[in-house]
């Protein structure tokens, strides 16, 4: 189980890489990192039943980075009700096509929140699921190159250009292809996350903290 007093959840196959008073980090041989924050203040403007507005909230916030936001979801773990959210990003590792896949479980105790990332960066070759599924559904991928040609003075230059395109939510990026695919960064981050809501607990202190005429957040429970 992860070694945090509040939340718990099965780490049994992982290794603990990263450690200090703010989070955990561990990672496993499937190429899957997990990150544990400690629980801290949070000033959303939401409560975590207005999945509409979390789902714009969520999605400006990924946007503003770079990113796009796949799925936002309300879930239970542990006996609370917490918001689960899955992104995409492009890959920071120099020079790679490839993208990093985010699944991040929010959990509301009291008037703080306990943030778990499941990680996965996409590596060697690139594109295989996306160009399958296109063939496969006879769709175009929705970051298609423009019809008008574009001339770079250098490959550096094409790959910036490439890399400093808009992401897009495509149907490959859609869970029914995830067993088609199971060692895609996508597939394992769904999986993953899958598993630790499965194992997760919350501390008796932090339930207490979490219940209903505790704090405003919660006052549509």
């Amino acid at each position: 189980m992860s070694s945090n007093s509040s939340v718990k959840f099965d780490v049994s196959d992982c290794t603990l890489r990263e450690q200090s008073e703010e989070h955990f980090g561990w990672s496993n041989a499937n190429g899957v990192y997990i990150v544990l924050r400690v629980p801290k203040s949070t000033n959303w403007s939401f409560d975590v039943h207005d999945i509409d507005t979390a789902t714009r909230y969520f999605s400006q916030q990924s946007a503003s980075n770079g990113g796009v936001l796949l799925e936002m979801d309300v879930v239970s773990v542990g006996g609370q009700t917490a918001l689960r959210g899955l992104f995409k990003y492009r890959s920071p590792l120099p020079q790679s096509m490839g993208m990093m896949f985010v699944s991040i479980l929010w959990i509301r105790l009291g008037d703080a929140t306990a943030q778990i990332n499941v990680e996965s960066i996409e590596q060697g070759t690139t594109g295989v699921r996306e160009a399958t599924v296109c063939v496969m559904t006879g769709e175009s991928p929705a970051s298609a190159s423009p019809n008008v040609p574009v001339l770079m003075d250098s490959i550096e230059d094409m790959f910036a250009d490439m890399r400093a395109r808009p992401l897009h939510v495509l149907p490959s990026d859609n869970s029914q292809y995830d067993q088609m695919f199971p060692d895609h960064p996508l597939s394992k981050v769904r999986h993953r996350m899958a598993q630790l809501e499965a194992t997760l607990s919350i501390g008796a202190k932090e339930v207490a903290l979490a219940a209903p005429g505790q704090a405003p957040w919660w006052k549509f429970w």
